[in-house]
């Protein structure tokens, strides 16, 4: 049988019909203290919550609480969570049940002055700085690294 590849963005590949997220080690930054690693650079800006298909891959984005330490961590500024860019907004897990039941989809944004988190956007609309985020657990092996 062969496998049928489909190219969904730059990152979400779809191989017989179920949607993986590409890795490469290099665009990746561990974050010891949370036990995850997360990718560098957001991606994929400008298509909705739908079109990426990320109901699926919900578990594979930063929760509310993850995203709070991270901007008010020493990786803020790597992860341009500091203020430094406004045109890197991105998905992450629905904290609220209500929300989410009522089909709305939560995005961690970023001004010079301020940051915020907004849990209010249906999950067919899309904006042009938002994009996506994925972060992954720390395997032991690459711990400390």
């Amino acid at each position: 049988m062969s496998s049928k590849l489909k190219k969904i963005s730059a990152n979400i590949v779809e191989i017989n019909g179920e949607r993986f997220v590409k890795e490469d080690s290099k665009g990746w930054l561990d974050i010891p203290e949370l036990k995850i690693s997360v990718e560098i650079d957001v991606h994929d800006k400008g298509k909705s919550w739908d079109k990426l298909d990320l109901s699926k891959k919900e578990d594979q984005l930063l929760t509310h609480d993850q995203v709070v330490f991270l901007a008010n961590s020493k990786y803020a500024k790597q992860l341009k969570m500091d203020g430094s860019s406004s045109k890197d907004d991105f998905f992450i897990k629905q904290p609220f049940n209500l929300s989410k039941k009522n089909g709305y989809v939560a995005r961690f944004y970023v001004y010079s002055v301020y940051c915020g988190l907004g849990c209010d956007r249906y999950s067919r609309n899309s904006v042009s700085d938002l994009g996506v985020r994925f972060c992954k657990k720390i395997s032991k092996g690459s711990q400390g690294k």
